[in-house]
């Protein structure tokens, strides 16, 4: 709990725009016993109400945060798989598998292990050994304290693997070993979101991933909102498609000026809308065969995020990667449009208001009619990042160990209607390494105020 903790304690009561409610002790927080996380051993913390926000929250809102734990399905992992992953981050073409961002990492790396590997052999060689009659200078008396000192360093890599890079090897990693831990990790955080989702008590969703959690939390989205049939479904002639088509119209319009300010303004206003109408839904009520479902999960924020370097860690390079944000496996913001069916297109012509260009039948859209007495649409799969809102916050690395070698911006990965803030920017370049100080209290006051706006948790228009 040390982690959330100190995340509320920065987010919510140091933040004097959300606490300023007038009430006695206005930044005052519980900690309430919850099972909705799957663990006894968490609690989630609620807050007083926040500042009243005028038609959004007239009396203000509590908010409640939850911690997903994961790392008890996780832990440890097998020499053997580490090594594999350690291989497979070796083994790359520098020349197209290597991002420039880690190009410098990687190139420590192979330093490392070679250096390794060299005073390791050197040690063991025996006396008097000659290499096409060159005599190899021996270790002499050292020797044995050389081996005890690699013996003792390979012990220590070995727990700190464990530890540390455990948990990324038994995530990241599709191998045997690793299926059930992955299976769990993820039923485990559905079965939150579901919960959380189906919850009158809630109007809105906010889902925050730090390093790895960044990885996970992706998956979850992707996951969740291709089970959620009914909220991807729309109906002609209602407020919600009109919201649709605007947001249909504001994809293409950003993705063919990805860095107007005004395209990208345009998409927000958009998105904003469709979501605010989906999370006004009824909830379902008892005895319907197919319930139109609500929608309430508003945000993803990524901090210190390794998705940057997706192409280096979730795929074979960066075509692989594109292959599959194609495909509608990774989903991008905005989402991946299709190339529809001559039947859909007529649909699509009827309608009005889509983007059509001058041919027709080459109209892409990331939804699509299903053609149905009641005349419904839906968004594919994949089109999460349509309704969800996507802020990334990264510190920049310099010289491997200032900044956060591990985060990067994402819009170039995954879509120019994601937010890039770039931390270095609004305060000045790290001096040392600040992947685990995104929320110190100690922090540069513009670094937290950045993580407040990307939370946005009073829901301003942005």
């Amino acid at each position: 709990m040390d982690t959330i903790k100190s995340f509320v304690e920065t987010v919510w009561q140091r933040d004097p725009q959300v606490t300023q409610n007038g009430m006695p002790n206005p930044a005052e927080v519980w900690s309430k016993p919850d099972e909705r996380s799957g663990s006894l051993e968490l609690r989630r913390i609620t807050t007083r109400q926040s500042t009243p926000v005028p038609g959004v929250f007239d009396r203000g809102v509590r908010s409640d945060f939850y911690e997903l734990y994961w790392a008890d399905l996780t832990a440890g992992s097998p020499w053997e798989d580490f090594l594999a992953w350690l291989r497979l981050l070796l083994w790359r073409n520098p020349s197209h598998r290597v991002p420039a961002r880690v190009f410098s990492a990687w190139v420590a790396l192979w330093v490392i292990t070679i250096l390794f590997s060299l005073v390791a052999l050197w040690a063991a060689i025996p006396p008097q050994t000659t290499v096409f009659n060159i005599p190899i200078p021996e270790a002499g008396n050292s020797r044995w304290l050389v081996l005890a000192v690699i013996a003792a360093a390979t012990v220590g890599l070995h727990k700190l693997v464990q530890q540390t890079f455990g948990r990324v090897v038994r995530y990241t990693q599709a191998t045997p070993g690793n299926i059930a831990a992955r299976k769990a990790v993820r039923e485990r955080g559905l079965t939150l979101l579901e919960a959380l989702h189906d919850d009158p008590e809630y109007d809105r969703i906010i889902l925050v991933g730090h390093s790895l959690g960044t990885i996970l939390a992706y998956e979850l989205l992707a996951f969740f909102w291709a089970r959620q049939y009914g909220a991807r479904r729309v109906t002609e002639g209602t407020a919600e498609f009109d919201a649709l088509r605007d947001l249909e119209v504001a994809a293409g319009r950003l993705e063919a000026n990805a860095d107007e300010p005004a395209a990208l303004a345009t998409w927000n206003d958009a998105q904003h809308r469709l979501r605010r109408l989906l999370a006004a839904r009824a909830l379902p009520g008892a005895g319907q065969k197919e319930p139109i479902r609500r929608w309430i999960l508003s945000d993803f924020v990524t901090i210190g995020s390794p998705l940057a370097h997706a192409e280096f860690l979730m795929a074979a390079d960066r075509p692989d990667l594109e292959r599959r944000q194609v495909e509608r496996e990774m989903p991008t913001a905005p989402p991946v449009r299709e190339c529809l069916d001559p039947d859909d297109v007529a649909a699509v012509l009827a309608a009005g208001g889509f983007p059509v260009p001058a041919d027709p039948a080459k109209t892409e859209l990331f939804c699509f009619p299903r053609r149905d007495e009641n005349k419904t649409w839906e968004l594919h799969h994949a089109a999460v990042f349509g309704v969800v809102r996507w802020t990334n916050i990264f510190d920049p690395a310099r010289f491997i160990v200032q900044g956060d070698l591990i985060s990067g911006p994402v819009r170039g990965v995954f879509g120019p209607a994601i937010h890039d803030i770039d931390l270095a920017a609004l305060r000045g370049p790290a001096t040392w390494f600040s992947h685990t100080k995104y929320w110190d209290s100690a922090a540069d006051p513009r670094q937290l105020e950045a993580l407040r706006a990307a939370l946005n948790l009073l829901d301003n228009p942005m």
